[in-house]
């Protein structure tokens, strides 16, 4: 039939069927383009598995992962500290940008998981390119910076093009997965290295379209000054623009390397916490023969009031080498720690290596004002003297060997950059009444401090204090011991604990700092736990990417002796996931 008389049967057609039939082809083109649509994803998903499959045939390091429900890359790494997880981030991305020849400079971000380079938004697409030239193979990810620790839109560089949207954000993070030999997550992607695209002031201030943005800027620089400056895409440590005049270049070192970055970015700011601190460990073996024959010695003619029971058992002198994996995590996440001192009753852990700097070994005569009164056995004895050790600083932190560092700190978390210290209070009480030998002993020395701070002070002290590192001013406790000498005195010589005791490092020092304007509150992400009454193993699975938490207590309050070896056994596993490398204290020997 001619075209021309089919175009009139058509019109002649009842509109119902004339528009069934254009319903039909129109379901008809829908299906064609969905048929195509799914062919070219299947196609897109049949390419990225190649690529994918290729990726973990040539390079043995990277390894397949599941979180959440979705499928990562993560590459294994025989070593990790914090600090160089984001050290490797910023050195890949700047190595791009070396083989781009595209300038940058380290911006001072709000994050100390990760470091942030800045560059200029003209050059966004040429480091783009090199990116995809140097690591189109790799476990390299880009993602949009965010809150979540592996973000179900991270981008696999391996995976190929990024997505176009991805390519236009003003920040892209990139970064690596690390991983542990038995697949253990180390670190997400929140130590990526942030890159931000600057733009020139003068091209903002002809753009119609940033208007807002620009009436922001002008309260900090006028139209003539915004000219020559460079503008952030957001806000940083330091400023939004950065004018001619502050475009001094200059260097600063990340770990083995030094990146360029300006003047004013590099200077420590007001709030920088560039003192020394030290950290300080009380440490026993209740293992060893000797110290088990010389409290048991002890014990009979020590004239303590008496306490609860569980205050002198022997689950509270048990070692489980929480030290040795305390001191991992130090390494691992703590590195602004100057020297480590170890305060132990004439014993050395046989896996440590004392000969290796940093670390150094305090025995019990060296720091007690009265060395007649040792043998003790009472960590509150033990504590007034801790400040008396050769070479301490000023600031430093005070730990017993089951606290743990568990995510990236600084000394920030624990003093301001005056000097001032950041307290660990607890919403936990003290109650009223006098100390009483069945509650526990920090609430009878607390109460004992109450009393003396009363007398000096005039204030009612409530708060206990979290079982985190507390923080520690020398000064202050020289002065305490001179204030309150007898109550330091009679603690000093209580070889077991007691009823009388003060609690001279926590209630005593924190109270006292803070109502001298020497201290106040901090904010301490914390988890405690008893070792005796929580499964170990499942408290694992708190400590995944992103989670909460700085600082770990496995504490043994009262573990009874037929849970002894099940306790340990969990511990011990516990402790060697979160921490599977060696530090560099311990013995070659002794390492697995």
């Amino acid at each position: 039939m001619p075209l021309r008389t089919k175009k009139l049967t058509a019109r002649l057609l009842p509109a119902r069927v004339r528009a069934e039939r254009a319903r039909q082809r129109e379901e008809q083109a829908g299906a064609a383009k969905a048929a195509e649509a799914a062919a070219a994803e299947q196609r897109r998903r049949e390419k990225i598995a190649a690529r994918r499959l290729a990726l973990l045939a040539s390079d043995p390091e990277v390894r397949e992962i599941r979180f959440e429900g979705h499928t990562y890359y993560g590459r294994t790494v025989g070593h990790f500290t914090a600090t160089g997880a984001s050290a490797r981030n910023l050195g890949l991305v700047a190595d791009a940008l070396g083989s781009a020849g595209v300038d940058y400079f380290l911006v001072p971000g709000r994050s100390h998981t990760r470091h942030v380079i800045g560059m200029r938004l003209a050059d966004r697409k040429r480091l783009l390119d090199e990116l995809r030239a140097m690591y189109g193979a790799t476990a390299l990810y880009a993602v949009k910076p965010g809150t979540a620790p592996l973000p179900s839109g991270a981008v696999l560089y391996a995976d190929g093009s990024l997505p176009t949207a991805l390519k236009r954000q003003d920040v892209i993070r990139f970064g690596e997965i690390l991983l542990d030999p038995s697949g253990r997550i180390l670190a997400d992607l929140s130590y990526g290295c942030d890159v931000e695209f600057w733009q020139d002031g003068g091209q903002l201030l002809d753009d119609e379209r940033a208007a807002p943005h620009v009436d922001a800027l002008r309260t900090q620089a006028p139209p003539a000054v915004l000219v020559d400056s460079l503008v952030a895409p957001r806000p940083n440590a330091v400023t939004d623009t950065l004018p001619l005049q502050a475009q001094i270049a200059v260097r600063r070192p990340v770990g083995d390397r030094d990146h360029p970055t300006y003047e004013a970015f590099a200077h420590p700011r007001v709030d920088a916490v560039d003192f020394p601190v030290d950290l300080v460990y009380t440490w026993v073996d209740g293992a060893d023969p000797a110290l088990r024959a010389r409290r048991d010695s002890c014990r009979g003619v020590a004239h303590t009031a008496r306490i609860h029971e569980r205050e002198t058992g022997a689950s509270r002198y048990t070692s489980r080498d929480e030290l040795k994996y305390s001191l991992r995590s130090v390494e691992m996440y703590a590195p602004f720690v100057r020297n480590i001192y170890l305060v132990t009753d004439g014993q050395v852990p046989a896996w440590l290596d004392t000969s290796v700097p940093g670390l150094q070994v305090v025995d019990h005569k060296e720091i007690f004002t009265d060395p007649s009164v040792l043998p003790v056995f009472n960590s509150h004895a033990i504590e007034t003297q801790l400040h008396h050790i050769a070479g301490l600083a000023e600031h430093y932190l005070y730990l017993n060997d089951d606290f743990f560092f568990v995510g990236p700190v600084t000394a920030g978390n624990f003093f301001h950059g005056n000097g001032i210290a950041k307290l660990p209070f607890s919403s936990f009480q003290l109650g009223l009444g006098t100390p009483h030998p069945d509650e526990p002993a920090p609430n009878s020395a607390g109460k004992n401090v109450r009393r003396l701070l009363l007398d000096a002070h005039d204030r009612l002290t409530v708060s206990k204090f979290k079982h985190a590192p507390q923080p520690q001013l020398r000064s202050v406790m020289a002065e305490l011991e001179e204030a309150f000498e007898e109550d330091v005195a009679r603690t000093s010589r209580s070889r077991f604990r007691s009823v009388e005791d003060i609690a001279m490092t926590t209630a005593l020092h924190h109270h006292h700092a803070y109502l001298t304007g020497r201290a106040v509150p901090g904010k301490y992400r914390q988890r405690y736990i008893d070792i005796g009454k929580t499964d170990v193993r499942e408290a694992l699975t708190e400590f995944g990417p992103g989670h909460k938490y700085d600082f770990l207590c496995l504490n043994d309050v009262n573990t009874p002796a037929a849970d002894q070896e099940r306790v340990t056994a969990e511990v011990r596993a516990f402790l060697a996931t979160c921490f599977p490398f060696a530090g560099r204290w311990e013995r070659a020997e002794e390492q697995p």
